[in-house]
Formats: C-alpha cells, sequence, structure tokens
C-alpha cells in the first residue's frame, strides 16, 4: 500500500474524530488535528517498515536478501578461485611445485571455476545448473576408459613377482612399476636398485 494513501486515511480519521466526537468546526483548530492525524500515521508506517525487516517477519525482504546474497557469494568464490589459479601458475614458473602437481591444480581449480561461472549465469533457475551439470558429468563419463579390474591380494607366503626386465624402476620386490626418479618402492618401501 502506498505510503500517501496511508497518511490520507489517517487525516480522514483524526477529521472524522473532531468533526463528529469533538464537534469542531472547519478552522484553524480543525486543520491542525487533521494534520496530526496524518503525521501520526505516517509515523506509524515508518517505524513498521524499520522495524518488520529487523524482527524478520517480512517474508518478501528475506527472499530478496537471501536471492541478492547468493550471486554475490557465488561472484566472490569464483574471484577466489581465479585468484588461486594465477598463485599456482605463478609457484609453477618459479618451479616452487611439480608439473603433475601443477596440473592436477590447475585443472581442479579450473573446473570448480567453470561450475561457479554456469552457477552465475543460470541465477536461480535450478534445472538449467542440474542439466548443465548432468551434460557435463556424462562427457566426462564418456571420455573416461574402463577401470581396470582390482587385482586379488596375494597371500603372505607368495613368491614376488620379479619385474619385466626391460623396466629399470620396477620394484625387485614387488614389482611395482614407479617413477623414473624414485630411490624407494611407492608399493612396499624397498630400495630400487638404479640401473
Amino acid at each position: 500500500m502506498p505510503i500517501w494513501i496511508l497518511g490520507l486515511g489517517g487525516a480522514a480519521v483524526a477529521a472524522g474524530y473532531a468533526f463528529l466526537v469533538e464537534k469542531m468546526h472547519f478552522g484553524p483548530p480543525l486543520v491542525m488535528f487533521t494534520l496530526g492525524g496524518m503525521t501520526l500515521a505516517l509515523t506509524s508506517a515508518a517505524l513498521i517498515r524499520v522495524i518488520d525487516p529487523l524482527a524478520g517477519n517480512s517474508p518478501a525482504a528475506a527472499v530478496a536478501t537471501r536471492v541478492g546474497r547468493r550471486p554475490r557469494e557465488l561472484e566472490r568464490e569464483k574471484q577466489l578461485v581465479l585468484k588461486a589459479i594465477k598463485e599456482i601458475e605463478l609457484d609453477y614458473q618459479m618451479r616452487k611445485i611439480a608439473e603433475r602437481d601443477y596440473r592436477e591444480m590447475v585443472e581442479r581449480y579450473r573446473t570448480r571455476a567453470m561450475r561457479l561461472m554456469s552457477e552465475i549465469e543460470a541465477g536461480d533457475d535450478f534445472r538449467v545448473l542440474i542439466e548443465r551439470e548432468l551434460t557435463m558429468r556424462l562427457k566426462l563419463e564418456a571420455g573416461k576408459p574402463a577401470p581396470a579390474p582390482v587385482p586379488a591380494a596375494e597371500p603372505e607366503n607368495a613368491v614376488p613377482v620379479t619385474a619385466p626386465a626391460n623396466t629399470s624402476n620396477a620394484c625387485a620386490a614387488c614389482a611395482t612399476l614407479n617413477d623414473d626418479d624414485a630411490q624407494f618402492c611407492k608399493k612396499c618401501g624397498a630400495k630400487l636398485v638404479q640401473a
């Protein structure tokens, strides 16, 4: 309801009271009484509008606050993720992190940034957001190779399998392939013989 209608209503109620109950005639006292009624109505409306959001009684204000806050939070998180990507790239250029770690972290942060950008773009349309997420996951699943079967656990008294002759970084104890610069086996911890 517009506030000017409340002011006119307050003035009309005050004028009616002064005219019918107090038996005032048109003149300065009646005008002052009418203006006092209008002032009282406007002050009450302003007080209610100030107190109502503070008391949390206004569902429209709560929805507006929540809707306004979500895009700001998403935008802030996006900025933080992009800043993290820049910091990782700087650390990689300064040779503080390995290339494998760099690629893994950048990929993870870029995926998160893309997801945040699509959430910002979709707004409150969660149906579009869910459809995009499903499409992205289906594309990722289609591009992945089938998972390798998990080998059965070896009994404790089993003879260790020796590594093939052409692999220099395979463990002699458990035949696990290790990185080229590894000095110990990543599975059993045995010292590797460097060829």
